[in-house]
């Protein structure tokens, strides 16, 4: 007997329920943790740099795709993190200085255009035709830090997850600080409250786009339901040991394939509120943080420990518009350009991937990618040179593809 529609749709929802059974079993017996405590005790997230090319990458892959996150540990040798932690910590003097003299500045109504030729501020002009100079991107006052930005163990990754050609669209400090004797509490926003959160994904799938909805200042997101593909990776580059009382970001792993947004208007999510199996990345001085921009996370807003110096960066293909839609967008991290002269003095691998901030550069595309561009034209050509030569073949030379329409 045909079995009804209503009978197939409760089979097919059988079947899907027994393949999501058989799946996590099979987890279970290689060893792959799917709860939050047994992810926290093995750090199944972690991988050494200093391990196998092949094993650390797909290890990290494998982390990305199923909890949303991996840590690379060891990028940065522990005999020179000290130095670094020592300029992030004067880079953000530089950078908060240099902010408030134009936020001052506009406030005395004086124009961008005259803030930039003031000596002492650092203003650059930008790409986007039309629009107003930005302050000077942080990483003219991190020239060490920059020598390990396009480490290749972290370039590997993005390249795997997003595309050949890749574009870091923002860069900024991320300090947290300690509490303190006169009575600073600590923490994201200074609560010095460990049952808090700010729960948020990274642009591009910020639905608050930064400026909500300020046409000025808002810099435009990915529009929900977000599509199951990774479109940005943000990377948490720490300079100081991170744990549970120090600093260590919130996250909640698989958020990043879940429909719904911490932020959605339609979701029912309370952002200040802890969510069910979220926990803190702990990692060591010199790891790189790397998550999915899809993943719910949130700085802690507690620190009982010493002070997290970090740097943030969101990496994104050339696929997807990096331009600062916020005319008003002058202090925001979105796209801080560089001078000719301060693009220059990057390391030469570093250069590729920050060349779109430097309006007097010609943005071309990477090595990599036209690569393969031209492999794409050899294999093109395959089909000439088949119809010049047995022009009998051509007919049948596809007989063994085979394209079925999805049933779903």
């Amino acid at each position: 007997m045909t079995e009804s529609i209503e009978e197939l749709e409760l089979k097919k929802a059988r079947l899907v329920a027994e393949i999501s059974e058989v799946k996590r079993e099979l987890a279970n017996r290689r060893g792959i943790p799917l709860t939050t405590e047994a992810l926290k005790d093995s750090r199944a997230y972690a991988f050494d740099a200093s391990s196998p090319m092949n094993d650390r990458l797909q290890g990290c892959l494998n982390s990305l795709a199923r909890y949303g996150f991996c840590v690379v540990d060891n990028v940065i040798p522990s005999d020179q993190i000290r130095d670094l932690r020592q300029e992030a910590e004067k880079a953000e003097k530089l950078v908060e200085k240099n902010k408030q003299r134009v936020v001052d500045g506009l406030k005395e109504g004086k124009s961008l255009d005259e803030l930039a030729k003031t000596p002492g501020i650092y203003l650059r002009p930008v790409r986007k035709v039309g629009y107003d100079p930005k302050i000077v991107n942080d990483i003219v006052w991190l020239p060490k830090y920059a020598q390990f930005l396009a480490h290749p163990s972290i370039t590997s990754i993005a390249r795997a997850v997003l595309d050949d050609h890749l574009k870091i669209a923002q860069l900024h400090l991320r300090h947290i600080a300690a509490a303190s004797e006169d009575g600073d509490p600590g923490g994201f926003f200074g609560m010095g409250r460990s049952d808090l959160r700010d729960w948020h994904t990274d642009w591009p799938h910020d639905l608050m786009s930064y400026g909500a909805g300020d046409p000025e200042t808002n810099v435009g997101s990915v529009r929900q339901p977000f599509p199951d593909v990774t479109l940005g990776l943000t990377m948490i580059w720490f300079l100081t040991d991170v744990d549970e009382d120090s600093g260590a970001t919130f996250v909640v792993p698989g958020s990043h394939r879940d429909l719904r947004n911490p932020r959605g208007p339609n979701d029912g999510i309370c952002v200040t509120s802890p969510v069910s199996g979220d926990m803190q990345v702990t990692a060591k001085a010199g790891s790189v943080f790397i998550q999915d921009s899809r993943l719910w996370h949130a700085s802690p807003m507690h620190n009982t420990g010493q002070r997290r110096i970090a740097i943030v960066n969101r990496w994104s293909p050339w696929w997807i518009a990096v331009d600062d839609y916020a005319p008003g967008g002058v202090v925001n991290t979105v796209c801080r350009p560089l001078a000719q002269k301060e693009y220059d003095a990057l390391p030469e691998d570093l250069k590729p991937l920050m060349r779109h901030l430097c309006p007097t550069e010609k943005d071309t595309l990477q090595q990599l990618a036209l690569d393969k561009a031209e492999a794409a034209k050899k294999q093109a050509f395959l089909g000439f040179d088949l119809l010049d030569s047995h022009p009998e073949k051509v007919a049948t030379a596809n007989k063994h593809i085979e394209i079925k329409i999805r049933a779903d």
